[in-house]
This record gives structure tokens, C-alpha cells and sequence, in this order.
């Protein structure tokens, strides 16, 4: 009889978004590549020590409450990170390349699945639209149907409120997302459903993970040595037996080399003020995580609340002077921006770009371990009215990303 074993590089993740956090979506979006995924279902252990005259100390173990735990690591890809920025902020606009331009009518209010507008002329079925004259009140959505007339059907609800008088216009790739922290209603952004193809699952080899809630996502580079990557970690509802195998479709987006980058301090690298010293650094977007489990009958959580976003991070320095050391101890709390771009043209280019608009510096520590001086610095980005979206309130940093996928891989 063979022995049945499962080889680990075979393994893939696809991801979905939900609409209602818990509720799995089974089939996928998108493929995930990753160089990790290590998810674990953590039961609550509750022992009986009950005296029962005799010696012995345990006389059951009951299993109570579960959650599962888990990490994703990997390059850094244009096409899927912005789930993850979705999962850690919640709020985002979006736009294209504009085409065909019209305008709206009447009011146009957020959840519905319909626009009005002054001309349908020029926009067809399954055209992706622009909506909204001022960032960051903006989106794209895709017609379903009414191409041609007056009144569009969406694929998907609108996201804002619009007035009559606001541009509506064709929109092509590439398309520009700005992530920003949620503020409004309750302030939690969506959640995800993980199809993980593993192998020792019976029947379809796959498990799905939903409600999964990231608590911690990493952005790091490095010149010298590796790829843009990641690291996240996160915790979601227990797992199940998928039904079905989950379709594997990974894009052909290629990751990006960090020497590409380039990195602001006291300024925007993409305006041209550009710090060309630092060798590697990491970008840690934290949010705090509070699994609710409650008396309802189901060992799962409630709800996985989602608490405030702290944004922190490390650069590496060659010290030509004492700029980063002088940033620190004079509390100058300057914008950093870190802009990364494939260095490819039109429907083809990828750009991630994350802006603090104000940055403490913790500590500046002199390395002499090499040839060429260097300053390790640490910094937490400060709630700032610059970095947000349209809730509004108080934001740490934006994340933007453009690539050539239309609103219905996104949220």
C-alpha cells in the first residue's frame, strides 16, 4: 500500500473579501503568492480539577472557545496588496485614467447601486467609471448595465454621496487607491476569507479561514538583498473543509526590487526631495485585535473587533552627516515618504507609495559595525489631518497603490 504524504510547494492561497465579517466567500478573487502562510486553530482548554477524593489532579478537558492565528509572508505584489491595506485601514478612493467625461444628477447616495447622470453617450457595459470631482471623495465603479442612457446600473454600491454637478468619467487603467484609516460609523474595515490548498484536508485538500482580521502588516526593503516584501500576522474565525477546490490563478505581476525606490525625509520623494542614504527600512502598520466571544450557542467568535492604528518603522542611515541624529534629538517630527515604482509605462506600471506627514524620530542610535558609519533610527508616524480619507478625523499615514485591476477585485 503507498504511503500517502503531501509536498509542501504545492500548497496556494486565494483571498476574497466579505461582506459580512465570518460569512466565508469560497471562491477566490485572486491567488496570493507567498513564501509563508502558517495558520493554527487555538482552542480554549478548560480544565476540570474538581476534587474527587482521590489523587489525581486533571478529570477532563473541556474544549471551549476558538480562534485561529495566523501568518502570511512574501514579496510584495501590486495586485494583492491592497487586500491587505483594505484590512488594516478601511477607507479608499480610487481613480483611472480619464476618458469620456459626463456628470451627475440629482443625488446619488452612498449604497446604491445605481447613477444618474446628464449623458450616457460614450459609456457602455462594463465600462469602469470615475465618480467624484475632489479626492479623496472618489471611486471607480464598473456598469453592469443602462450603458448609453441616463441611468446606470453598478456592479457594486456606491461608496460616497454625490450631488448632482460632480464628474463621472470613463475611466482605463492604470488605477490609483489611496488606503487611509477608517473613522467613520465604527470604524472597521472589511474582513477576508483565506482558501488555503495544503493537502492534508480531506477531499478538496483545502481550508478556509474567514473573519480574517490582520493585526500587524510590515513593509520592508532593502537595497542590497531583497525583494519589497512582507510580513503579516492576524487572527480569524476557526477553520473548515472547503467543498470545493478553489481555482489557482495567480497574475503574472511581478515583485519589485527596492533599489527602485526612492525615499523622502522632510518632504515628498515624489516632489523631488529625496534622501539618497538609506540602505533598508521597514514600514509596521499595527492594529489592535480583540476576538468578542459571547454566549450564543458557538465556540467562534462574535466578532473580531478591530482597535486604533499605530503606524512605526526603521531606516537605516550612511551617515554623510547628522541630519538623522539631529531629527531625533530635536524633535523636528519631519514627513517621510516612500515611493516605489516598477519602472514599467501606462496600464503596465505599478506604484506603491506610503506617506507619514509626521514623524517622530524615537532614537537614533551611531553604528560603527561597518566600513561607512551609519545612524539606526526608529520613528513613529503622528495623527495628522493630512493622512486621511473621506471620514475624515485623524490619520498616521496613506498607502497608495496603482495598478491595472478595476473595482471588482476590491473594497
Amino acid at each position: 500500500m503507498p504511503v500517502t504524504t503531501f509536498t509542501s510547494v504545492k500548497q496556494y492561497l486565494g483571498i476574497a473579501t466579505e461582506a459580512t465579517q465570518g460569512t466565508a466567500v469560497t471562491t477566490p478573487t485572486a491567488t496570493i503568492p507567498f513564501t509563508k502562510f502558517e495558520p493554527e486553530d487555538k482552542p480554549v482548554w478548560l480544565d476540570d480539577k474538581a476534587l474527587r477524593g482521590s489523587m489525581a489532579e486533571l478529570y477532563n478537558k473541556v474544549e471551549g472557545v476558538i480562534k485561529t492565528d495566523f501568518l502570511l509572508s512574501g514579496p510584495v505584489y501590486g495586485d494583492s496588496l491592497p487586500y491587505l491595506l483594505a484590512n488594516v485601514f478601511g477607507d479608499n478612493s480610487a481613480q483611472g485614467a480619464v476618458g469620456t467625461s459626463t456628470t451627475t444628477t440629482g443625488t446619488n447616495s452612498a449604497g446604491s447601486t445605481s447613477l444618474t447622470v446628464t449623458s450616457g453617450t460614450g459609456i457602455a457595459n462594463g465600462n469602469i467609471l470615475n465618480v467624484g470631482t475632489t479626492a479623496p471623495n472618489q471611486e471607480i465603479v464598473k456598469v453592469l448595465s443602462g450603458g448609453g442612457t441616463t441611468t446606470l446600473t453598478l456592479t457594486t454600491a456606491l461608496r460616497y454621496t454625490y450631488a448632482a454637478g460632480q464628474n463621472v468619467s470613463v475611466a482605463t487603467a492604470p488605477y490609483t487607491r489611496q488606503y487611509s484609516l477608517l473613522n467613520s460609523g465604527q470604524g472597521q474595515p472589511v474582513s477576508h476569507t483565506f482558501l488555503h490548498f495544503q493537502g492534508p484536508a480531506a477531499t478538496t485538500s483545502t481550508r478556509v479561514y474567514a473573519g480574517a482580521c490582520l493585526s500587524e502588516l510590515n513593509l520592508k526593503f532593502n537595497a542590497e538583498s531583497n525583494l519589497f516584501e512582507y510580513d503579516a500576522k492576524g487572527s480569524c474565525y476557526p477553520s473548515t473543509i472547503d467543498g470545493t477546490i478553489p481555482t489557482n490563478s495567480p497574475s503574472a505581476i511581478q515583485a519589485i526590487a527596492p533599489w527602485r525606490g526612492v525615499l523622502g525625509v522632510a518632504g515628498p520623494a515624489s516632489g523631488g526631495t529625496k534622501v539618497v542614504t538609506v540602505t533598508d527600512g521597514e514600514i509596521l502598520f499595527k492594529r489592535t485585535l480583540e476576538p468578542i466571544f459571547t454566549v450564543q450557542g458557538s465556540q467562534s467568535p462574535y466578532f473580531i473587533q478591530r482597535g486604533p492604528l499605530a503606524v512605526t518603522g526603521k531606516l537605516t542611515f550612511v551617515a554623510a552627516d547628522e541630519t538623522a541624529y539631529l531629527n531625533m534629538i530635536q524633535n523636528t517630527q519631519p514627513q517621510i515618504q516612500f515611493l516605489l515604482d516598477n519602472g514599467l509605462a501606462g496600464a503596465a506600471d505599478i506604484t506603491v507609495t506610503v506617506d507619514m506627514q509626521k514623524c517622530a524620530f524615537t532614537a537614533a542610535k551611531y553604528n560603527a559595525s561597518k566600513v561607512a558609519v551609519r545612524y539606526d533610527v526608529t520613528f513613529e508616524a503622528v495623527a495628522n489631518t493630512t493622512n486621511i480619507g473621506a471620514s475624515g478625523g485623524f490619520g498616521p499615514a496613506t498607502c497608495t497603490v496603482k495598478n491595472a485591476v478595476d473595482i471588482t477585485q476590491y473594497v
